[in-house]
């Protein structure tokens, strides 16, 4: 069976060779440690809530005025999976992909979150 690539939805940037926004970085370094093969489609900023909740994708925060949508998103094909957050994203490739280079091992997922060490940068 030939895997179809995954899509990494990312948040370009007007800045030459630079990041607008290290979370989606956490989750391209994940995908090419582990060589999983993806394409990278660009959203720009006001257009990261409408593209979640028109693909399924799940709200990383809840606030006030209501569910707040971040990047990265990866979109898998091959399993029809759509994962939010870099940490989530990192567990889910260990999980689906168990042939590839493991990022979060046994047992370290919550020491991962309690420590502060999360990928996405932010303590839950």
């Amino acid at each position: 069976m030939t895997q179809q690539p995954l899509i990494l939805y990312d948040i370009p940037s007007s800045l030459p060779d630079k990041a607008w926004s290290p979370n989606p970085w956490k989750a391209r370094l994940v995908l090419n440690a582990k060589g999983i093969p993806y394409q990278t489609v660009w959203v720009e900023y006001p257009n990261i809530a409408g593209l979640c909740k028109r693909i399924g994708a799940e709200h990383t925060e809840m606030r006030p005025n209501g569910p707040h949508y971040t990047l990265p998103v990866v979109q898998d094909p091959n399993t029809g999976a759509i994962v939010s957050d870099s940490f989530k994203i990192a567990q889910y490739l260990d999980k689906t992909y168990p042939d590839t280079i493991r990022l979060v091992p046994d047992g370290t997922a919550a020491f991962i979150r309690r420590s502060g060490l999360q990928m996405s940068g932010r303590r839950k």
